[in-house]
């Protein structure tokens, strides 16, 4: 108990073992201020001074008993209950509650460590059914692309056979007077018709491939530029009415690649340019180095591409609009990029609509040396990482 000059009236033993006082200021009419700097001697004081009496103030204030909890130096909390007396003075009950506080402490940490669970579950659970969503609408939509696929597919097979039964029953029916140049022309609907099955069966079993995983390069040394004129004569033996102009004169004569592979590049490019481009029949194949690549462009004067179709030329199944009404899977190009991709090329589309597409193909002359800088620049890029 103390005065209103906040002098000792009267104190128990506990008070005094609590803080370890010693007899002589336990005496009534000790100044608390006394008491506290034996108490910081000993390093039992409280932790903030300044603070320290602001339960009296609150308990004058509300003319009732307050309490404050008040950490002391030495780690130990202790709840101090503040009632006042007529004339100034108080009595101060002090309870040692370090272990409840402690307790209280754990429990919040416990309770904030569950929430924090709790919150961090809902949202993987959350993410996992964004995630799931997104996949299942991934599913759909790649269900729908094989739908259409398939029955695209299944057109496109029909059509030349279609062709080549006709062709055959015509030469059946005019077995005994055919003429040379009936069976000419016979005979070369039916080619184009077997060439085109041909086609499609090899994009089909080349994407099957890919998507498993087994479509491997044989990287062995070509010769490009007859391998390109090669492939400019079959397709200007099937499509007589096209007149594909060459101008390979800047190629080396040797690169090193798939010759399987870079010939189905060349052949589903060559075939693009005379399928969208049923009335304009000159293409032209152009090729040339540039540093350590080649590069070779085929350009037709067809009906070209709309710009907003442009990006998404070499996705699987995508087809653009212009090529509304003409055969085709979506399938071609996207084989195309991922076999230059094996091969560390690139390729690129540049087109207008009604005026024609250019498609420019990118190759490394030697691999081992394209592997070096391609390694050459994942070091680098990961150095600049790290940095």
């Amino acid at each position: 108990m103390f005065d209103a000059e906040k002098q000792l009236i009267i104190c128990n033993v506990a008070y005094a073992q609590m803080y370890g006082l010693p007899a002589a200021l336990t005496q009534p009419g000790t100044p608390l201020d006394s008491i506290l700097e034996h108490r910081y001697s000993l390093g039992n004081g409280p932790r903030d001074r300044s603070t320290y009496f602001y339960v009296v103030a609150e308990a004058n204030e509300i003319g009732s008993f307050a309490s404050r909890n008040i950490d002391l130096v030495d780690g130990r909390v202790i709840k101090i209950t503040h009632n006042p007396m007529k004339g100034g003075g108080y009595v101060a009950t002090h309870e040692d509650v370090t272990a409840a506080v402690a307790v209280s402490i754990e429990l919040r940490k416990q309770r904030d460590t569950l929430e924090a669970a709790v919150q961090a579950r809902t949202a993987e659970i959350e993410r996992q059914s964004q995630e799931l969503e997104r996949m299942l609408a991934q599913e759909r939509h790649i269900n729908e692309l094989q739908r259409q696929f398939v029955a695209m597919a299944s057109h496109e097979f029909r059509t030349p056979l279609t062709i080549i039964d006709a062709a055959a029953q015509r030469l059946l029916r005019r077995r005994s007077e055919v003429a040379h140049e009936f069976v000419a022309e016979k005979a070369e609907r039916i080619r184009m018709a077997v060439a085109r099955i041909v086609e499609l069966m090899e994009s089909i079993l080349a994407v099957g491939r890919l998507d498993q995983g087994a479509l491997e390069m044989s990287h062995r040394p070509l010769a490009i530029r007859e391998l390109i004129e090669t492939c400019c004569d079959r397709q200007q033996s099937i499509a007589t009415a096209y007149n594909i102009e060459l101008d390979l004169a800047g190629l080396p004569d040797v690169i090193e690649g798939d010759i399987g592979a870079l010939e189905q590049v060349l052949t589903n490019l060559l075939s693009n340019a005379v399928k969208y481009a049923p009335s304009s029949p000159d293409i032209q194949v152009r090729g040339w180095r540039e540093a350590d690549n080649i590069k070779v462009a085929v350009r037709d004067n067809g009906i070209g591409i709309d710009a907003e179709d442009l990006p998404r030329m070499f996705q699987r199944y995508f087809r653009a609009r212009t090529s509304s009404g003409i055969a085709g899977t979506g399938i071609g190009l996207n084989l195309v990029k991922h076999i230059i991709e094996l091969h560390r090329g690139s390729i690129e589309v540049v087109s207008v609509k009604g005026l024609g597409s250019t498609f420019t193909i990118t190759l490394p002359i030697e691999r081992s040396h394209q592997s070096n800088r391609h390694d050459e620049k994942a070091a680098t890029d990961a150095e600049k990482a790290g940095a």
